[in-house]
């Protein structure tokens, strides 16, 4: 099975524009996503559970999106 980047490369070559332009947005949102789980990753650790309601439902709410 082909990667994303391939399918892409292989859109391009074949001249089918929309569908390299779809797949690239595709790769686009998941570096992005990558990039909010490593926010999220380093803001867990700022998150004081015993503090109130809030921290420990943000807490709760950002463990729960690094599981995904």
């Amino acid at each position: 099975m082909l990667t994303i980047e391939e399918q892409e490369r292989q859109a391009y070559a074949s001249g089918d524009t929309a569908l390299a332009a779809a797949l690239a947005r595709v790769i686009d949102l998941e570096n992005q996503a990558c990039e909010l789980r490593a926010v999220i990753r380093d803001a867990v650790d700022l998150i004081d559970q015993d503090k109130t309601d809030t921290h420990v439902s943000w807490h709760q709410r950002a463990t729960a999106a690094l599981e995904d």
